[in-house]
């Protein structure tokens, strides 16, 4: 096959590699959608922060504001 021009290269997977190889597809695709979960969660929880009414914060407290809820976000 090599003198006709055709290069062909190929690993069969039997067995273990099989098994391995759906594992660890399995736990990378689980933790994808593990992290896709909770970042939507944390941008619906911002964006329903956002419609509440303001009361006409000064900027220092905006900032302060702003560490605790990520604070709090990171210690939940």
């Amino acid at each position: 096959m090599i003198l006709s021009g055709i290069d062909m290269c190929g690993y069969y997977f039997d067995g273990d590699d099989l098994f391995l190889l759906s594992i660890t597809w399995v736990l990378g695709t689980a933790w994808e959608v593990l992290a896709l979960s909770l970042a939507a969660w944390i941008a619906v929880k911002h964006f329903r922060e956002l419609q509440r009414p303001s009361t006409g914060w000064a900027v220092g407290d905006y900032f302060t504001v702003l560490m605790e809820t990520h604070v709090f976000y990171f210690t939940r």
